[in-house]
């Protein structure tokens, strides 16, 4: 498992590059596909999961991300803050952020200044597809992609 400031970067780093970092918002596609699901962890409905759709090789899309709410429902958003995500293949990747003992990070408080770990374990966190097997096609005119994911 990688070092809790390690986890914390490539974190810090995949939503930076989803929002696009720069000054100004980015360009809206033509045809944004709404991307809807739950997720589970431990067979329970889990919120507070980031799910993070990361363009495959040969996706032009940017992808996007959404969180959980407490009944473990998502809605992706792209870049531009809109609703869905171009169509393509994405690499999965779920990140559950919290305190060493598995407590959610105190509200109002940021996660690196509470020391706050990776909880999920590296296979629903990394992007490398040859390590990720959480694999999802996006058409039209929807897609609703529901995830069991396990806490060990």
């Amino acid at each position: 498992m990688l070092k809790p400031n390690r986890q914390i970067t490539i974190l810090l780093m995949t939503v930076a590059m989803l929002s696009g970092c720069g000054g100004h918002s980015a360009e809206v596609p033509d045809e944004l596909i709404p991307v809807t699901g739950t997720v589970k962890l431990d067979g329970e409905p889990k919120g507070n999961i980031t799910v993070i759709f990361n363009p495959g090789k040969n996706t032009t899309g940017t992808g996007g991300y959404g969180v959980t709410d407490k009944d473990g429902k998502y809605t992706l958003t792209h870049r531009s803050n809109q609703p869905g995500i171009e169509a393509g293949e994405y690499v999965v990747t779920f990140s559950m952020m919290g305190l060493p003992d598995g407590s959610p990070i105190p509200e109002g408080k940021d996660a690196a200044d509470v020391g706050a770990v990776q909880l999920l374990p590296d296979k629903y966190t990394n992007p490398n597809r040859e390590m990720n097997l959480t694999i999802a096609t996006v058409k039209a005119p929807s897609v609703t992609l529901d995830y069991e994911i396990k806490s060990k």
